[in-house]
């Protein structure tokens, strides 16, 4: 298979107020790159990296590294080597072809051999272009601690796609309502050109969510009257902000034809409050950025990115905040009267 670099690169359809590009995850196509590991037996969840490829005019790439055993040690027999090799290829066809689809898309397979996190970090190295995807295992709760899921979420690729394994799909079923979670900040608005992408696709409603953050007052000592109302004026006016927030954007969204609706959640821990919005709201898919306002560049993801992905019981895609890229909020020239503007929009 060609590289990420050889690729032919798509158009980017741009806003024209703002230079936004909104019809593609990062610009260009972007092939799926799924890792699998052996107790992974049929392909039910893995259709849902089809779908994405599919979105952003990709492949599915289904690849499995190979590793010595710790509890062997020396030298490994070739022999044997050779016979789990053609075993694993086998068993990697098996579940590329579960996948029903066009022929022209068919998923191809890569076998990988040698330390796991080291092989995929360096896979996807050349090929940052693509979007890494690992399946969570029903009710393992330390998914993350595994080698193939580190090796995902410390490699560089353009986004990561989370699967539940229990989330399985037909090719013929379609995503109905896709949540993109909001906080007003330049990072956030990252998801919206994947997210509206991928609803464009599927024929799917786009919900927009904002969730206002908790006041931060100190909780030392009684909260009296004053302080009782200061916390509620600031959840006001928090609240008041993020619906003005997504109303302009949806507002900017609405020459791609696309059903959008609005969802604001009055104050909550936002991690919480997020994860449950996604059942609320119906959602089957999760579309957001690794970071937010608070986030910080030097960590994969944020603390709320991290707490949806062991939680969501739907497939999530983070979009990562490309380094480098002119930090231009979606809507910095928008400004309305009365409430404050939205996190990363004043002057």
């Amino acid at each position: 298979m060609a590289k990420a670099s050889q690729r032919q690169r798509r158009p980017t359809h741009v806003d024209a107020q703002n230079g936004v590009p909104l019809n593609g995850p990062i610009h260009h196509q972007s092939d799926v790159l799924v890792f699998v590991e052996p107790e992974q037996k049929e392909s039910g969840a893995i259709r849902h990296a089809q779908k994405v490829a599919k979105a952003f005019g990709g492949h599915v790439v289904l690849v499995h590294v190979m590793q010595p055993h710790p509890a062997e040690g020396g030298p490994v027999d070739p022999v044997d080597w050779d016979i789990r090799k053609q075993t694993r290829r086998k068993w990697l066809a098996g579940l590329a072809g579960g996948l029903d689809d066009d022929p022209r898309r068919a998923a191809t397979v890569e076998l990988l051999e040698g330390p796991c996190i080291a092989q995929i970090e360096s896979h996807l190295e050349g090929r940052q272009d693509d979007i890494a995807a690992v399946l969570r295992a029903n009710g393992q709760d330390n998914w993350r601690m595994r080698d193939t899921a580190c090796g995902v979420m410390a490699s560089r690729s353009a986004a990561i796609l989370m699967i539940p394994q229990a989330s399985t799909i037909k090719m013929s079923d379609t995503y109905q309502r896709i949540l993109v979670p909001l906080d007003g900040s330049v990072r956030s608005e990252n998801a919206l050109p994947s997210a509206a992408t991928l609803a464009k696709t599927e024929g799917a409603e786009l919900v927009l969510c904002y969730i206002a953050p908790e006041p931060g007052l100190s909780a030392f000592g009684t909260m009296d009257p004053e302080a009782t109302k200061l916390r509620s004026e600031v959840t006001r006016r928090n609240t008041q902000a993020g619906q003005t927030h997504l109303a302009r954007i949806k507002n900017r969204l609405a020459h791609h034809d696309l059903k959008i609706s609005t969802c604001i959640v009055a104050q909550g821990d936002v991690r919480r409050a997020l994860v449950d919005t996604i059942t609320d709201q119906s959602a089957d898919f999760v579309v957001m950025a690794t970071h937010g306002e608070s986030g910080h560049r030097d960590v994969p993801m944020g603390k709320v990115a991290s707490f949806v992905l062991d939680r969501a019981h739907v497939p999530v895609l983070l979009v990562r905040h490309r380094v480098g890229r002119a930090e231009n909020h979606a809507f910095e020239k928008a400004r309305s009267e009365g409430a404050r503007q939205p996190v990363g929009t004043d002057e």
